[in-house]
Order: C-alpha cells, then structure tokens, then sequence
C-alpha cells in the first residue's frame, strides 16, 4: 500500500521536469521566419507588430560605426532588419561594441550597447538549441528598443540617460503595469536586458576565472541564481536548469571564445568583462536612482 500511496506522486516529480525539458527542446527547435526586429512579447507577437509603435511614424536613420561620440552628435540607431549572424561570435567584437558604448562622460549609448548584445546572441546561439528560447527572446526585447530607436522620438533613445529621462517625462515608464496594447517602455525592456546581462557576466566571469576541471553547467546555474532566477517563474527555473545540462565542456567554450587558445582567450575575455561590467554598473545606478530596479 505504501508503494502505491507514493507512486503517483513520485511519479509526478519525476515526469515533470522531464516534461518541462521536452517543451524547452520543442520551442527552441521552431525556427520563426521573422527578421530579427520583429516585436514579440512573452513569446508572442505583439498586439502593435506594424511598421512602428503606436502613433509613431517609422522615420529612417542612418547608422554610423561604433563610436564614443557625444550624445548630441544625433541618433545611430540600426534600421530594423539587418540579420544577427551576419558574422560568427568575436569576442573582440563584443568588447569593442561594450567600450564604445561608454562615453568619457558616463553616457551609455544605447545603439552600441545593443550591438555588444547581439554578439552575445550569437554566442549563446553557439551553445546549442537549448538556449534557442533565451536568444530567441533576447532578440524581441532588442527589436522593442530598435522600434523605438527609429520611431519619432528616436532622438531621445540615443543614450540610456536621455531615454530614461523622456519616459519619466512622458509618463511612459509604466511603474505599475502597461496596457497590452501599448509597446513595452524603453525603460522596461531595457531592465530585462540589463538582468541578463548580469548573468551572462557572472557566468563568464566564473568562466575566465575556473579549474581546468571546471563544469560550466554549474558555473552557469550559480550564475543564474544569483542574477535572474529571482525574477522568474518555478517553471521556467526548471526548464533553464536542464538546458544548462547541455552546455559544452569547459575546453569547447574555450575555442568558442578564443580558438587561438585558452590563455589568450583568458586574457580576451577578461577584458571583455571589464568594459562589460562598467556598463553593467552604470545602467544600474542610473535605474536605481530612479527606483526602476523592479518595475513589472
């Protein structure tokens, strides 16, 4: 009797994270023929998917090289459209695209940084389909902040600081909720990145600082815990867990990084990290004084 009591819950425990994995693998197999700038929310298109938000117009803007021009040199914001993978995964390029976005003046320039984003789209495509779902998402939040890059009041995302101010001052942050109907504020789609962001550098940081016997699906899961999991739902903790499972050894992340060796690759990605994490701070003091840390 005793056996048959606990069967069926024991049972449960165990299908349900297997369940969960499957439904993880069967998302991140879909390919959507989207372009990269196509908005989704939660996984789905959003109610306003047109050309631009709302009661915007799309106006065109020319992008310019990575650079640390002053904000009032005008906005660089990317057009919609051109592909992510136009090149594989350069860690040279990501720190590049990190320095670049940080002005002498503290400025964070908002079109450099989501080029240092997009390569770490790309390297998290390398790892595998697991992390399919999480590119898959990532890219969406950064098609958000390129749809208001290159609406009409563009001029205002050109850096973190002047977005921030004129979403305060049109009332557009929405600190308690947002209409479904409305596009997420630059604000809140730029705080998810902003989490994840944190965890990708914990975990490379772990990474570049690691045992050659390092298991990089543990540095991953602690980095996850400190930095996002507090922000997710039980199910998606789960589903991320075991596609951390997944990850390549410590020595493939190491030629994905750098395949002219580990102790070049150390050296890279520490700098990498640095200018990373001056961003990272940055951004995180300016949410912070505004007591935008938690918005919904």
């Amino acid at each position: 009797m005793g056996a048959l009591a606990w069967g069926g819950p024991r049972l449960c425990r165990l299908l349900l994270p297997l369940g969960v994995f499957f439904l993880l693998l069967y998302f991140s197999s879909l390919r959507l023929h989207l372009p990269h700038s196509a908005c989704l929310w939660g996984g789905r298109p959003c109610p306003w998917s047109g050309e631009a938000p709302p009661g915007q117009e799309a106006e065109k803007v020319s992008p310019g090289p990575l650079s640390t021009q002053a904000p009032d040199a005008g906005p660089t914001a990317k057009p919609p459209g051109s592909p992510f993978q136009e090149h594989r995964f350069q860690i040279q390029r990501l720190m590049r695209a990190f320095k670049a976005s940080l002005t002498p003046s503290g400025q964070i320039l908002l079109w450099e940084y989501l080029s240092g984003w997009k390569e770490l789209i790309k390297f998290m495509d390398s790892l595998g389909a697991a992390f399919g779902l999480v590119s898959r998402e990532t890219q969406s939040k950064i098609g958000i902040m390129e749809q208001h890059q290159s609406g009409e009041h563009g001029h205002h995302y050109r850096t973190v600081q002047s977005m921030v101010a004129f979403e305060l001052a049109r009332g557009l942050v929405g600190f308690q909720s947002l209409p479904e109907d409305q596009p997420p504020s630059g604000c809140r789609t730029l705080l998810r990145l902003h989490r994840a962001l944190k965890w990708l550098e914990l975990f490379l940081h772990k990474l570049s600082t690691s045992r050659k016997d390092g298991a990089p699906s543990q540095m991953c899961a602690e980095a996850y815990r400190e930095a996002l999991a507090p922000y997710h739902r039980w199910w998606v903790r789960q589903a991320v867990a075991l596609a951390f499972l997944a990850l390549p050894s410590r020595q493939e992340l190491y030629r994905l990084l750098c395949p002219e060796g580990e102790h070049q690759g150390q050296a890279l990605l520490l700098g990498a990290l640095g200018s990373i994490s001056q961003v990272y701070n940055i951004t995180q003091e300016v949410f912070a004084s505004h007591q935008m840390l938690d918005l919904p």
